[in-house]
């Protein structure tokens, strides 16, 4: 068992930033039912799960502001998970072929945070939905997902995609058949959802539209916080005890490593000072520049 945790570990380390957010949404999806098992044949009340999901009356969110991040990694329905997953993947795959990883990351909790107010208004401002309000509960990555797709939706409305049965679709009229079953959605039985949906769809258009016209990257605050979070995290992290082995060397040893060393130098000196013949000093890097400055003064020390 401790081997196929460690695997799993690697397997998320090494992973890009889609890899991992869809490993944390099987992985909450996973421990959640498997907890649900748990205290059912232990008879006990799985009312806890309500405060990772985002509550619909504003009083009650006040109590768990946490849900409004927790609840889009949040999935009950086994199909409802897979469905959202092989969305994130396919149009994630897209996203970061035009975008960063780290925007992909930023635009799905942008995503879902502008599904969760458009969802929190829906319910405590119009008269529609105040009989179910107190006992609604919105969860799921869909916010998320329609972010990533209208994002793409706004970039490269015109780019083809093929979808089953249907053949190749642009982008812009898959968001609008989208959008269209959404807006219908919302006198269903799942209108938070529809809802939810739609102010995703719009946190990705706006995303897209602000790069195409100015560049902005509505983003940028929520990486730096979740940088910030993560060095925090690692600064507090308590050093792990290692054991040195002796690596004392031979006077042999030593010499042929330094002279090892001095050869890749001279190497990567010469390799510079011919790319500056062909091409002149100016077209080189900011990393062969500072290389090459760092090697000549250890010629010269020495």
């Amino acid at each position: 068992m401790a081997n196929i945790l460690e695997e799993i570990k690697q397997s998320f380390n090494k992973g890009n930033y889609l890899t991992r957010l869809i490993y944390i949404n099987a992985g909450v999806f996973l421990v959640v039912q498997l907890l649900s098992v748990v205290f059912y044949l232990l008879d006990i009340s799985n009312i806890w799960f309500t405060y990772l999901e985002l509550p619909a009356f504003f009083h009650t969110l006040m109590k768990q502001p946490w849900s409004i991040i927790t609840y889009m990694f949040m999935h009950r329905d086994l199909i409802h998970l897979i469905f959202n997953l092989l969305a994130l993947y396919w149009f994630g795959k897209i996203f970061i072929d035009y975008f960063s990883q780290k925007q992909l990351v930023g635009l799905y909790i942008l995503g879902g945070i502008g599904g969760a107010i458009f969802y929190l208004i829906a319910y405590n401002i119009t008269n529609t939905f105040q009989y179910n309000i107190f006992f609604s509960y919105l969860i799921g990555a869909s916010a998320s997902v329609m972010a990533i797709i209208f994002a793409l939706v706004r970039y490269i409305p015109d780019e083809e995609i093929n979808l089953a049965l249907i053949g190749p679709v642009k982008l812009k009229y898959l968001g609008i058949g989208m959008l269209i079953l959404d807006i219908i959605g919302t006198t269903s039985g799942n209108a938070g959802g529809s809802i939810a949906h739609i102010g995703g769809a719009v946190t990705g258009y706006l995303f897209g539209h602000l790069m195409i016209n100015s560049g902005k990257d509505i983003t940028v605050p929520i990486n730096k916080l979740i940088t910030w979070v993560n060095d925090f995290f690692k600064r507090n992290k308590k050093p792990k005890f290692t054991v040195h082995k002796n690596t004392s060397k031979t006077d042999e040893e030593w010499n042929i490593e330094n002279n090892n060393r001095k050869r890749k130098n001279n190497e990567e000196i010469d390799r510079i000072l011919d790319k500056i013949k062909k091409t002149g000093y100016a077209n080189l890097s900011d990393e062969e520049k500072k290389k090459l400055f760092d090697l000549s003064n250890k010629q010269i020390t020495k």
